[in-house]
C-alpha cells in the first residue's frame, strides 16, 4: 500500500526547529503501544538476550541525523589555538542528530536507548583556503540506536536516558548496581601556526604533539563539565577520535604549513541504581565426572550415577578380566 500524502510544509518547518519528519512520526506510530506487532533493532543475538535477562526490551529502531554547513569565519592566519566557530559547528551538529534520536525515543515511550551507534561524514571541506574567506564545509552527523523499555532506569518521565553503551555492557553494569544516566560527546579543533617552521632541524615536532594534548584538554574539561551536570560519578567507553592534518597556511607564496587536529570524544555517564538490591546468584551446579576409569583395562569403564551395586558388580568384573589376562600371559 502506498504511503498516505503528508504536508510537505509542515514537515519542513518541524526539522528547521529541530524536530522530526512527520514521515519519521508515522513510522514510529506503527511502533509504539502494545498493538505493535513487530519492532526493528539493530541489536545482536547476544546483546538481545542479555538485555532482556536484566528488563531491558526492545521497542524500536530510531535514529536522528543532522547536515550542518560552516559559513565564512573569521580570519586566524598566524594564531594558533582552538578554532571555535569549527568546533562549535562539529558540536551543534551532534547536538541536533542526538536531539532527533531522543524526540524519536520519547516518542515511542521508551526509557533508554542502547547501542547508539555514531558516524560523521565530510561532505565537502573548505576549498579557498584560510582566512577571512575560510568556510565551505558540509558536516553530517548520523546517530542509530535502539529505543528501549527498563523500568529500573531513573529519569524523569518523557526524557529517556541515550547511551552508547552495548547490551552486553549493560547488564554488566546493572550486575552490579549502576545504570547509564547521560551521553556525553565534544569535539575540538585545535590550529597551530607554521607547524614545520623548524623542519630543517632533525627531532620530534613538540609543537604539534603540544596541539594534541591541548586539544585533548580542552575536550576533556568539557566533558568534565557536562558529566558534573548530569550527577553521574563516573564516565565509561570513551572512544576518542583523532586526526591530524597538514593545511596551507594561507599567506600568499608562503611555503610553511599549519597543522590541523581533530578531537572527537563520546561516552556515557554512569551512577549507582537508587535502593539496589543485588540478584540471587544461581547455585554454580556441582563438578560431575560423566565417565569413571576402573581396573588396569581402559576399556573398563562405566557411567557415572549409577547405583553402588552396579559400580561394585563392574568393579569384580573388570578385576576378574585382568586376571584371567595375567593367567593367560602366563600360560
Amino acid at each position: 500500500m502506498a504511503p498516505a500524502s503528508l504536508d510537505l510544509k509542515k514537515s519542513l518547518a518541524q526539522v528547521q526547529n529541530g524536530g522530526i519528519p512527520l514521515r519519521a512520526q508515522e513510522r514510529l506510530e506503527e511502533e509504539r503501544g502494545d498493538h505493535h506487532r513487530l519492532f526493528t533493532s539493530d541489536l545482536s543475538v547476544n546483546e538481545f538476550l542479555l538485555a532482556r535477562d536484566v528488563q531491558v526490551h526492545p521497542i524500536s529502531q530510531v535514529m536522528g541525523s543532522s547536515v550542518f554547513h560552516v559559513g565564512q569565519i573569521a580570519d586566524y592566519k598566524g594564531s594558533t589555538g582552538e578554532i571555535t566557530v569549527i568546533s562549535d559547528a562539529h558540536r551543534e551538529a551532534r547536538r541536533r542528530a542526538i536531539s532527533r534520536l531522543f524526540q524519536e525515543a520519547a516518542y515511542v515511550g521508551a526509557d533508554a536507548v542502547i547501542g547508539a551507534r555514531l558516524r560523521e561524514r565530510m561532505i565537502t571541506m573548505g576549498a579557498r583556503g584560510k582566512g577571512g574567506d575560510d568556510g565551505g564545509e558540509v558536516l553530517e552527523f548520523t546517530v542509530v540506536g535502539t529505543a528501549v523499555r527498563a523500568p529500573w532506569i531513573t529519569h524523569p518521565p518523557g526524557q529517556p536516558i541515550v547511551t552508547d553503551l552495548s547490551g552486553q555492557d549493560l547488564w554488566a553494569l546493572a550486575q552490579d548496581g549502576f545504570e547509564p544516566c547521560c551521553f556525553l560527546f565534544e569535539f575540538c579543533r585545535y590550529h597551530v601556526w607554521h607547524v614545520t617552521k623548524g623542519s630543517t632541524r632533525h627531532g620530534e615536532m613538540t609543537e604539534a604533539n603540544q596541539a594534541i594534548e591541548e586539544a585533548r584538554r580542552i575536550a576533556g574539561a568539557k566533558i568534565h563539565t557536562q558529566a558534573a551536570q548530569f550527577q553521574a560519578e563516573f564516565v565509561v567507553g570513551s572512544d576518542i577520535q583523532l586526526t591530524v592534518r597538514e593545511v596551507p597556511c594561507g599567506f600568499a607564496g608562503c611555503e610553511r604549513n599549519d597543522l590541523d587536529v581533530d578531537l572527537s570524544w563520546f561516552c556515557t555517564g554512569i551512577r549507582r541504581i537508587p535502593n539496589f538490591a543485588r540478584r540471587a546468584v544461581a547455585d554454580v551446579p556441582p563438578l560431575i565426572l560423566s565417565m569413571t576409569p576402573l581396573g588396569r583395562r581402559r576399556s573398563a569403564i562405566i557411567e557415572a550415577g549409577d547405583d553402588e551395586d552396579e559400580v561394585k558388580q563392574a568393579a569384580e568384573e573388570a578385576e576378574e578380566a585382568a586376571a584371567d589376562a595375567d593367567e593367560g600371559a602366563a600360560g
